[in-house]
């Protein structure tokens, strides 16, 4: 734990969740330690992000039961999911999940406030562009 640690204290905004498990317990779905320990114990007030597809792994086989993928990484304290594909059905299914208040309206707030923190500190909305100046040396050896 002493990367996370030292990591936390210089400020670092972003967490990737992974695709591993934990006492039989996958990542994707582990509030104990993304709420609790990460979110809790080390404050951590960036925001947690899915790996690729991350969320279909909770179940076993992949996306056999999304909805409960969903509930189970949004409620384990995942801020922003990595939809490479189904977007249309995550939306749906969270939007579901929270209209029967299965997942708090807190949890989204929590989540949409911590993105936008990040977003805020990083200056991207005053500067929402990218810095072009080095775009040729893109793909070119270093020194």
């Amino acid at each position: 734990m002493p990367a996370y640690y030292d990591s936390i204290d210089k400020g670092v905004a972003t967490v990737m969740i992974s695709y591993s498990s934990w006492n039989g317990k996958k990542m994707h779905a582990n509030h104990e330690l993304i709420t609790g320990f990460l979110k809790g114990k080390l404050q951590f007030k960036g925001f947690v992000i899915s790996d690729w597809q991350g969320i279909d792994r909770i179940t076993s086989p992949p996306h056999s039961n999304y909805t409960y993928s969903v509930l189970e990484s949004v409620l384990a304290g995942i801020d922003m999911i990595m939809i490479p594909y189904n977007i249309t059905e995550f939306i749906h299914e969270l939007t579901c999940l929270v209209k029967k208040n299965f997942i708090p309206m807190e949890r989204i707030d929590d989540a949409v406030g911590r993105i936008l923190l990040v977003k805020f500190t990083l200056g991207l909305f005053e500067n929402p562009l990218a810095d072009l100046s080095l775009v040729n040396e893109v793909g070119s050896q270093v020194g």
